[in-house]
């Protein structure tokens, strides 16, 4: 018997990883039957061993054949398709468009996903993006940022996620070591990387925006300012800090993200905008048509209505999204997100070191960690990033204070205790 037929209204997750994984129990709690669809018949390990299988009716499994998929999705009669984490973008597109659903609409998907794509619908909206070439030519790459003559430049891939395969180079042939490793190669969304961006290096402070949609309405529930530091010639995050929705650098990005998404064509569900504030105002670093992945929403609902609580609201109740729309969000609390900085290498046995990070008066929370059996080694990207920790307090001195605290125990004895890795085995 379809879900359909025991009367109760279903909700469609397609890629419920990362932050999406929080999806189906809350719309469970709410009374929702919840399908999954599961973009990729080959995906990664990574995701599937994490994919809570217990909290859907069934999984759907796309082979590539739309109608086939829409059908299977159809008989259980759903009231939306909303897409979980970034791999599911374009197939969310299609299958919401298909069964008649609200629905972002595939004319403009490709641009939701390729960051060249991206940069050119926002140019086309008359909103300034980043300077770049896509090329799979490591020469015409070198000739292009030799002319510009304003080194270093970002080589990055064009549809990955994080900071994977991202570069700073600072030299021609930092630009042939980073094309040599990341060319040709499997990039963490397990696309191929057969060609690669090179951009110019935006210069002044990053910030990210995460909103909710609603036919055309935009609804800002998060602004974050990003901090980065580098680490052997890549971009670490450092931390990121939760602000007021009101503010000198906010007052320029939020309206700024809402043109984008515009320009993108993202009317309705979560987005994920990160911008950088230049001397010339904002500009586009990319745009996630999809939540803020791996975060703690219960971490961030003490501080405001997380992007998990205002997607949930807007599929259950879409009103939600203009009234939330009309009014600034306000913050009950100042928050910290730390990604941790190992200066250890081994295979991890404890994280008793974490002990001292859990008294500290701010600690909230922690997420993606580390554990033993786990491999770590010290932190050049957000993937060699061993955890993340949340610090909340009213108070942003106090967060300053642990912050700074639980980088010295880092630096000192570390917060894992590890074992040397066995040395691999000779030919």
């Amino acid at each position: 018997m379809s879900v359909a037929g025991r009367g109760r209204r279903v909700a469609v997750v397609v890629d419920a990883y990362s932050t999406g994984a929080r999806l189906a129990p809350r719309f469970i709690a709410e009374g929702l039957d919840v399908v999954h669809v599961q973009s990729n018949p080959d995906e990664s390990p990574f995701y599937l061993d994490r994919l809570r299988r217990q909290d859907f009716v069934e999984n759907v499994v796309h082979d590539g054949d739309l109608e086939a998929t829409a059908a299977a999705v159809a008989r259980h009669d759903p009231s939306f398709v909303v897409v979980g984490s970034e791999p599911g973008v374009l197939l969310s597109d299609a299958l919401s468009e298909r069964l008649g659903l609200p629905s972002n609409g595939t004319e403009l998907s490709r641009a939701r996903r390729d960051k060249s794509e991206m940069a050119a619908a926002v140019r086309r909206a008359g909103l300034r993006a980043v300077q770049e070439l896509k090329t799979g030519d490591v020469e015409e790459a070198i000739a292009w940022a030799s002319e510009r003559g304003d080194w270093p430049v970002v080589v990055k891939p064009l549809d990955s996620a994080g900071t994977d395969g991202v570069s700073l180079c600072e030299t021609p042939d930092a630009i042939r070591t980073a094309f040599a490793d990341v060319l040709g190669r499997p990039n963490a969304l397990q696309g191929s990387n057969e060609q690669l961006l090179v951009q110019e290096l935006l210069r002044g402070t990053q910030l990210f925006c995460d909103s909710i949609s609603w036919d055309g309405v935009h609804h800002v529930s998060e602004v974050w300012r990003d901090t980065k530091i580098r680490i052997q010639g890549n971009l670490a995050y450092d931390f990121e800090e939760l602000l007021a929705y009101r503010g000198p650098q906010q007052d320029l990005v939020v309206p700024y993200v809402k043109d984008v998404l515009d320009a993108l064509g993202i009317k309705y569900g979560p987005a994920h905008t990160e911008v950088m504030l230049t001397a010339d105002g904002p500009v586009l670093v990319e745009s996630g048509a999809r939540l803020h992945g791996s975060i703690r929403d219960d971490v961030v609902d003490r501080c405001t209505p997380s992007h998990v609580t205002v997607t949930v609201d807007a599929y259950l109740d879409p009103s939600t999204v203009a009234a939330r729309a009309s009014r600034p969000y306000e913050l009950a609390n100042a928050s910290r997100c730390v990604m941790l900085i190992s200066h250890q290498r081994g295979r991890v046995v404890s994280d008793a070191g974490m002990r001292a990070v859990e008294a500290l008066p701010s600690y909230a929370g922690s997420i993606s960690m580390a554990e033993p059996g786990d491999e770590i080694t010290p932190t050049i990207d957000l993937f060699s990033c061993p955890g993340m920790v949340y610090l909340v307090d009213p108070d942003r001195d106090v967060l300053k204070r642990d912050y700074d605290r639980l980088r010295e125990l880092e630096r000192g004895d570390g917060l894992f205790e590890v074992e040397p890795l066995e040395p691999a085995a000779s030919a």
